[in-house]
């Protein structure tokens, strides 16, 4: 079907006194309106053609009725479509229906037709357009909210933006959506470079204090790929979880970086390496030393060697173009690197830093993950987990101050919109090109604009 709209605006401006940001503010003011009114008048005429080709069967064969006149059989028991399709006009719909959109409100006047063949009632357009029968809302106006929800409360969202929605109904969107699906999608660790992990807390109801874990991947070209976000979860159960989104079963040459955080000394050990972070390392070792009775002053030479002893630069260039003699001073530098930390740990052992030298010699297995990969194979790898860091900033700067009080389904459901919209937009896009079905079905464009003399003068 191809129809033409034709609009007619009516104006009057101020002959030298009119300026361009009053022009621009009005046209803004009318947007909504003018769109609500092209809505309704693109669905009358659909609402026709349909009940024009199901009335009139003769004229009509079945292929023009595709996908026309699906209804459910009157007085059945169970719910079975019916296979007649031709029907009789039976008027519009004492109250049209009420659907809320992102232009606003909208009125629409319902036509009901009369089943020829079981009699059952039904409106045929909400039918085609695949409303449902208690709908009262369309899913752009949902992806608004979602979209808007994502950077401010619930609150400020009504407030700020009148959107037409009540506290509990922006809620029940978050907690409802099914953006789950998209990270249970399998992903390829081909073009990953370091699967990366770790946790921050988050405030919830009665004050009570959760922890939000997030595991994401690190392409070769430096962008995150979402793994997976969880709340209150074990890390057990979040390894299982995204073990079943990695398509490949066999290991593959990347590490995982983490910081220390117990419970993740084996996660994805079958097709990942570990690698603590180098920042988060030493850093610990401060913790350890002052456990065993060391003032800062004291442990200070011991931390600033270790971080002397990991800070190995690799050399710049293709790794298959460098000679050997390019890698030897990295393998040197290695070795030696391991052989002090080996000789402080026997130091600390001797002068009774048990919880020191445990942490050194547990840390000092994972520390060198990125410069062993580096000579087996060139793969230059992360070696800290400062980009997760910068996406749980990212993530909390949301969460922790608009997911107060929130259960668990809501704070996972946002970071996970979270992380699609900020680090992957084109899943985020497709996500919802699915969601509201958007398959090339309809297009729209402005045919022509022009400037006709008044009618009055």
């Amino acid at each position: 079907m191809e129809r033409e709209i034709t609009i007619a605006l009516q104006f009057k401006l101020a002959i030298g006194d009119v300026t361009l940001n009053e022009i621009v503010f009005r046209l803004k003011e009318l947007r909504d309106d003018l769109m609500l009114r092209i809505l309704e008048e693109i669905l009358r005429g659909y609402d026709d053609l349909i009940c024009k080709r199901l009335s009139q069967t003769r004229i009509y064969p079945s292929k023009a009725r595709r996908g026309l006149g699906r209804h459910f059989k009157r007085d059945e028991a169970e719910a079975r479509l019916c296979r007649g399709r031709k029907v009789r006009k039976r008027g519009y719909r004492r109250n049209p229906r009420q659907l809320s959109t992102v232009f606003g409100k909208l009125k629409l006047p319902i036509r009901v037709v009369e089943c020829c063949k079981c009699g059952a009632f039904y409106s045929p357009l909400l039918s085609a357009l695949k409303v449902g029968r208690y709908a009262r809302r369309e899913s752009n106006f949902e992806h608004e909210v979602i979209e808007a929800v994502i950077d401010t409360n619930y609150r400020r969202l009504i407030n700020g933006r009148s959107i037409d929605i009540s506290v509990g109904g922006v809620h029940n969107l978050v907690v409802g959506s099914d953006v789950d699906h998209v990270y249970q999608e399998p992903v390829s660790l081909e073009d990953v470079s370091a699967i990366l992990a770790d946790e921050t807390g988050v405030k919830q109801y009665k004050g009570r204090k959760g922890e939000l874990r997030a595991v994401i991947g690190v392409t070769t070209a430096g962008r995150v790929e979402p793994l997976g976000t969880f709340t209150n979860t074990e890390w057990s159960d979040i390894e299982r979880t995204i073990k079943e989104r990695i398509k490949q079963a066999e290991p593959y040459n990347i590490p995982f970086v983490y910081d220390g955080e117990p419970g993740l000394d084996d996660f994805l050990a079958d097709v990942a390496e570990s690698q603590r972070c180098t920042w988060h390392g030493p850093r610990g070792l401060y913790h350890a030393l002052w456990e065993d009775g060391l003032k800062k002053k004291d442990s200070q030479p011991a931390i600033d060697k270790i971080k002397h002893l990991i800070g190995i630069e690799l050399p710049e260039g293709d790794f298959e173009l460098l000679k050997e003699e390019d890698k030897e001073p990295v393998k040197i530098q290695y070795d030696a690197s391991k052989a002090q930390i080996r000789e402080l740990i026997e130091t600390f052992r001797q002068k009774g830093y048990l919880h020191g030298a445990s942490y050194l010699e547990n840390l000092s297995d994972r520390l060198f993950t990125h410069i062993e990969m580096w000579l087996k194979s060139g793969v230059i790898a992360p070696k800290t987990i400062s980009l997760l860091e910068r996406v749980f900033r990212e993530v909390g700067r949301r969460i922790k101050r608009i997911a107060w009080g929130w259960c668990d389904k809501a704070v996972t459901n946002l970071s996970k919109m979270i992380l699609l919209k900020q680090y992957s937009r084109s899943k985020w896009e497709e996500y919802w090109k699915h969601k509201l079905g958007i398959e090339d079905h309809f297009d729209i464009k402005i045919a022509s604009v022009q400037l006709s003399p008044c009618k009055h003068f």
